[in-house]
């Protein structure tokens, strides 16, 4: 499973458009979108795509901070069971430790972070793979105010809000929908709250139900797994190499993240691509070595070596001998 996102949620996008007299169609096919996609709870679309759609939105959409209009368009069914199971939370603590565990139900590159000091409670987004953009980030943070909100019933207000990109214009919108402290040009997009307020019971915590869907989010995920990163950089990469170049670049756009979110990913499981390559070629080689079906200039370029003589001594570090050598044994 490449990275991805759950098509769903991309609805509110849609009817973002719709709302500022744009009609999504012309924007979504341009992507090979069409809206009976997004209604698939069992689509995902590529990362890739996403700042792309924002960014097309932005361009034609008059109102600059329409992202802070996302929430009036939420639905919990638009995050899956993972929407149901926030519904069903007992506090709020609860609602985003299940919203940072069950993450990549919504994008597989996405991170939430959870930072608590002196009695405030932060809520962290990391998405740079995606870049900065301005409605997509409003979008977010309106969206998940709107969540809490729902689930507390009581007036709430955060302590304070931070976005990445810079003031706009009319910053007056973001008061009046957050009521709080808003930080424009800061580090991450985030939000906090008292943690008295995130522990607060919730009138509709359910256990029962939180849990069933739970385990039905969890299924979900199984699903989206089971290929590991390192599996799934090895498999583009032995697709790749009989073409002559891979790199990184080419692995990244393949899974449709960027290759620095690659390269952080790979870092996180102890690799890297450079290892993963060393590891490929290795494997590739003494296989076809073993079979004896192509020569060694032959495996040299299928291996995207630029000579025979790189490729050999290549080999030579791998095995201890020579690629003819062991070629010449197989054959006995």
């Amino acid at each position: 499973m490449k990275f991805s996102y759950y098509s769903p949620h991309l609805e509110i996008l849609w009817k973002l458009l719709k709302s500022n007299h744009i009609d999504p169609s012309t924007i979504f096919s341009k992507y090979g979108l069409k809206y009976k996609d997004i209604k698939d709870p069992d689509r995902r679309t590529p990362v890739k795509l996403i700042p792309k759609l924002w960014d097309e939105a932005s361009n034609k959409i008059a109102n600059p901070n329409f992202g802070l209009e996302a929430y009036k368009f939420w639905h919990p069914g638009y995050l899956g069971a993972l929407g149901y199971a926030w519904l069903n939370s007992n506090t709020l603590r609860e609602c985003f430790t299940r919203l940072s565990r069950y993450i990549s139900m919504l994008s597989n590159v996405g991170q939430i972070k959870i930072e608590e000091k002196n009695q405030h409670y932060q809520v962290v987004l990391v998405h740079e793979q995606l870049g900065i953009n301005t409605a997509r980030s409003d979008n977010a943070l309106s969206i998940l105010i709107h969540m809490a909100r729902i689930n507390y019933q009581d007036p709430l207000n955060p302590i304070q809000v931070t976005f990445t990109h810079t003031e706009p214009e009319n910053s007056g919108d973001y008061f009046s929908y957050f009521k709080s402290s808003v930080l424009f040009n800061q580090s991450f997009d985030s939000f906090m709250f008292p943690v008295d307020v995130i522990d607060e019971p919730l009138p509709a915590g359910n256990k029962q139900l939180a849990e069933i869907n739970d385990r039905i989010i969890i299924q979900y995920l199984k699903g989206l797994n089971n290929e590991s990163l390192e599996q799934q950089v090895k498999q583009i990469i032995a697709q790749k190499l009989p073409s002559g170049v891979v790199t990184g670049e080419i692995v990244a756009d393949e899974l449709s993240i960027s290759h620095r979110t690659l390269q952080r990913k790979l870092k996180e499981l102890h690799t890297s691509f450079k290892i993963l390559l060393e590891e490929s070629r290795r494997t590739l080689a003494q296989k076809y070595i073993s079979e004896g079906k192509v020569s060694v200039t032959e495996l040299t370029f299928m291996l995207g070596f630029g000579e025979v003589s790189s490729f050999s001594r290549a080999y030579k570090r791998w095995t201890g001998h020579s690629p003819r050598t062991e070629k010449t044994v197989s054959k006995l």
